[in-house]
């Protein structure tokens, strides 16, 4: 049986792929367009999933990162679309060798919280953190092409689980 940490970290790569899918269908400048929301863009929104995302698999790997997330993020914002996909899915390949041994996403993990705390967990719960991160995040940018005057696309894991049963 799968771990349940690694199907839901599958539906998050089929997700965050529905998403790319239909962002490349829309004008092109869709994905930079300024629009009152929590972010100022829907580039804004995938480079803080992507780094939030960067900076988890860091802490798994034990890595200390050398440029801090706001160094990073204007650089990031300032891709198009299809340069921010295939980061993204380098990013999911890298997670996806990482998490294939159960050594690790079963091993504990043991984090400094910001605050001076320590918290401790495990690689699995935090690969939960990650995709319901991610899940957040998508419905902001569905609310956003609402906004916009365009349509969406669905990411519900029930509609991933039902594409997945049809694909066996």
């Amino acid at each position: 049986m799968t771990n349940p940490a690694l199907q839901l970290y599958d539906y998050h790569i089929w997700a965050n792929k529905q998403i790319f899918s239909r962002l490349k269908e829309l004008p092109k400048d869709v994905y930079h367009q300024e629009v009152e929301s929590v972010f100022p863009s829907i580039a804004g929104v995938l480079a803080h999933v992507y780094l939030s995302d960067v900076g988890w698999i860091d802490v798994f790997l034990g890595k200390d990162t050398l440029r801090s997330a706001e160094e990073r993020k204007e650089e990031i914002v300032s891709k198009d679309i299809e340069e921010m996909e295939v980061m993204f899915f380098e990013l999911s390949d890298c997670y996806k060798s990482f998490l294939q041994p159960d050594e690790n996403i079963n091993q504990p993990l043991v984090i400094e919280h910001p605050s001076g705390d320590v918290m401790k967990t495990s690689v699995s719960d935090m690969v939960l953190h990650v995709v319901n991160h991610g899940t957040y995040h998508r419905g902001n940018i569905t609310a956003m092409l609402r906004q916009m005057g365009y349509a969406s696309v669905s990411t519900d894991y029930g509609v991933y689980l039902y594409v997945k049963t049809k694909e066996e």
